[in-house]
């Protein structure tokens, strides 16, 4: 078994993230901000694995790749932003879970973007090794961060 490239790893985050918004979405309020805590952290580590290896190598991948990148990252900031406001709102608020409904489809559309678009970049331009080597890159990034 191979390990998994930058691709993988990023679809696989995907998943995950859309697993923890649901687990939001469904939760009473008992577990509802520590799930979103979960789900804010994800998106922020998530967030700086991609600025520093995911977009930088998207920007030199074919020539749509620094348009492509600069849109994803500027969706993933939004999202950050967005999921910072609502937990400053708090799940206690009234039209928390209102807003919360409102996020799933900026989550879901970044997603299918970047997999899309940005993805198959890295895939059609980026040698095989590097994809391994940004796989391991994006997890140094992200145990820095928890330091």
């Amino acid at each position: 078994m191979t390990s998994p490239d930058i691709v993988d790893v990023l679809r696989h985050e995907h998943e995950h993230i859309r697993q923890l918004y649901t687990d939001v979405q469904r939760a009473g309020h008992d577990r509802k901000k520590h799930l979103l805590a979960d789900l804010r952290q994800a998106v922020h580590l998530y967030q700086l694995g991609k600025l520093a290896v995911v977009h930088p190598a998207a920007r030199n991948s074919g020539p749509d790749g620094d348009m492509i990148a600069l849109a994803c990252e500027a969706e993933g900031e939004d999202l950050e932003r967005s999921l910072s406001e609502l937990s400053r709102l708090g799940v206690q608020h009234p039209h928390f879970d209102a807003r919360f409904a409102a996020l799933s489809g900026d989550l879901l559309d970044h997603a299918a973007h970047q997999e899309r678009d940005e993805l198959p970049l890295l895939r059609r331009y980026v040698p095989m090794q590097r994809l391994h080597m940004m796989a391991s890159a994006i997890q140094d990034v992200r145990i820095m961060a928890l330091d």
